[in-house]
């Protein structure tokens, strides 16, 4: 069984990324790509929450999905039901039907300040024969939350993200390791979408999408600062053979894992 999939590097944060956005898909469609996923944040330009801005996405990411028949998902900030602040939530389309909403579990300090709350239940959704879960941004940053969706079945991870130009962290040119690293060990396939633009913040942003799985990295971007297609196609049969011989999976010494639930060392 195949799937083909597609980081979708478009333009973040510009009045024109819903077009960016769409015709990027609409080439995958013509090339027969069945799940897309779009960056983190990129229907919203400088200035902050806009709760406007998020009916607009929403809708558009599932107009997307109905007319071109696939799977489309999208980040949209969302107001917390029945209480205060926002979560930021990947939300996951097919065939103009919702399938699944992921809210961030590990919001940065800077979404925090704008009032984006923390997800606390790592779902998965499975869409046809597939288990879909997620990792938004700087979740993949947690191996032991990566690890959960690999033992509650997760095969296809999106890993929407805002990938800004200068970063803090160190070995910029070598974190696509980390996604084979996590793809491996989890036996799942990462689909990594980011793009060119600026964010809420004002900081720039850029692309730096791919898809990882424990055989490698399957596609990766040519121009960070452009906009492009990131696809390729996924071997479902072999991804699910990985998961059945990487034993670490299943047996585990989970005694040692207690301190893990400490705030504090």
């Amino acid at each position: 069984m195949e799937l083909k999939v597609a980081a979708v590097q478009c333009k973040v944060g510009s009045e024109t990324s819903f077009e960016s956005a769409e015709r990027l898909i609409k080439s995958g469609f013509d090339r027969g790509v069945e799940v897309f996923l779009l960056p983190e944040y990129f229907s919203y330009t400088p200035g902050g929450v806009d709760l406007k801005k998020s009916t607009e996405t929403l809708e558009f990411l599932r107009r997307l999905s109905f007319d071109y028949g696939c799977v489309v998902a999208g980040n949209a900030v969302i107001k917390v039901p029945n209480g205060r602040g926002y979560f930021n939530a990947l939300h996951i389309f097919e065939s103009g039907e919702i399938r699944g909403i992921q809210e961030k579990i590990h919001p940065t300090k800077n979404e925090k300040e704008l009032g984006i709350r923390e997800g606390d239940k790592a779902k998965i959704f499975k869409i046809g024969k597939v288990n879909f879960a997620a990792l938004i941004c700087a979740d993949i940053l947690y191996p032991e939350y990566c690890r959960v969706l690999a033992m509650k079945g997760a095969e296809i991870v999106f890993n929407p993200v805002v990938s800004v130009e200068k970063s803090e962290l160190p070995a910029q040119e070598l974190r696509h390791c980390l996604y084979f690293t996590r793809s491996f060990d989890n036996a799942y396939v990462i689909i990594k979408s980011g793009g060119p633009g600026v964010t809420m913040l004002g900081s720039k942003t850029v692309g730096r999408s791919l898809i990882s799985s424990p055989n490698g990295i399957e596609a990766i971007y040519t121009d960070e600062k452009s906009e492009e297609l990131v696809h390729c196609v996924i071997e479902l049969d072999k991804l699910r053979k990985h998961r059945e011989v990487n034993y670490s999976l299943f047996e585990r010494n989970i005694k040692a894992y207690e301190e893990l639930l400490k705030r504090k060392f």
